[in-house]
């Protein structure tokens, strides 16, 4: 979030293009090196590592919905294979008494019977017996059908899976070689630099309250982790990213979201920046003005101010909004 907060003009341009660089590319490969002063390589590679977290959180959302989408394939093929056995022991036991049955025609019947009562009896029986057989047939045939959909579908499944789960993959790499980057950017960094950017302290220890109800007790939740860490996939309750602190505190407020930035975009409803209220979320993207691109939320506190997971170095803690445009606009979750 440093991009947002400290860039002027020239340096959100900076970082803009290089995000596009990364984000237009599904290699892997680390991309180039962004050049500069060693605060502008921290802040640009943020920015970078920012997106490509919230890419690998959505292939993780997406892994595990296929993987739950396998495992319910499967269990109804098992289900589908087991009702196809069961239907098919039934007509092998009534295909065997109807062979039977077939040596036993009407005219045995008519020999054998004792009264007129006693043959329709017994071609009631006969009846009754092909009858079943047909029946049972017809079962059998629809449960074979039902279980070949469902083995193409659980095999559907698995294909889709693989491919996610590959997919999930990649993204992972290219995320960890990227904050592989940023950590030797951070070590490049001044006690100085660091101190500026807010490294091991918190700055803004001040009292904030928004409207009554579960938009104010969003914001004290997030406040009160102004001084935990920042984690690439963090969702708290000890150590956070920027989309997994807004979650965790609205959750304290009752208040589901969605796990990544660009998705608690479109919670809520939209709100001016001349309008934003304590409790309200706002969103930062590449420079570009595509909501796609968003990467950061945080939570707006009042005075011109906002509290959020930054990161890497960073803790919580509460900051002042600046435009560099990257401010893409803001979200108001409740109320």
């Amino acid at each position: 979030m440093t991009s947002h907060r400290l860039k002027l003009g020239t340096r959100g341009a900076l970082a803009a293009a290089a995000v596009l660089a990364v984000v237009g590319s599904n290699s892997g490969s680390a991309g180039a090196q962004p050049a500069g002063d060693p605060v502008e390589q921290y802040e640009e590679l943020s920015g970078q590592a920012e997106k490509l977290n919230d890419d690998v959180l959505k292939a993780q959302e997406n892994l595990d919905a296929k993987k739950a989408e396998l495992a319910t394939a499967g269990a109804d093929l098992n289900q589908a294979r087991q009702a196809e056995e069961q239907l098919r022991g039934q007509v092998d036991v009534l295909t065997e008494a109807t062979f039977e049955g077939a040596r036993f025609n009407g005219l045995s019947a008519l020999l054998v019977s004792d009264s007129q009562q006693d043959f329709l009896n017994r071609m009631s029986a006969l009846e009754m017996l092909a009858a079943d057989n047909a029946e049972s047939m017809d079962k059998l045939a629809a449960a074979v059908a039902q279980a070949n959909e469902v083995q193409q579908r659980a095999e559907k499944a698995a294909g889709e899976a693989a491919a996610v789960a590959e997919d999930f993959k990649k993204r992972k790499s290219e995320l960890d070689g990227r904050i592989g980057e940023l950590r030797k950017a951070v070590n490049n960094l001044s006690s100085a630099q660091k101190a500026g950017l807010g490294f091991g302290q918190v700055k803004d220890t001040g009292t904030y309250l928004g409207p009554p109800g579960a938009a104010n007790t969003a914001l004290q939740a997030a406040l009160s982790k102004r001084g935990s860490q920042y984690q690439w996939g963090g969702n708290g309750p000890n150590a956070f990213d920027c989309s997994g602190l807004t979650k965790w505190a609205y959750a304290a407020a009752g208040v589901t979201l969605p796990r990544v930035a660009v998705d608690q975009y479109r919670v809520g409803r939209p709100v001016a920046q001349n309008e934003l209220q304590p409790g309200d979320l706002v969103f930062y993207d590449d420079g570009t003005g595509n909501p796609a691109a968003i990467h950061h939320v945080a939570m707006y506190v009042g005075e011109g101010k906002m509290v959020d997971a930054p990161t890497e170095g960073q803790l919580v803690d509460v900051r002042a909004i600046r435009g560099d445009g990257h401010y893409i606009g803001a979200r108001r979750i409740v109320g």
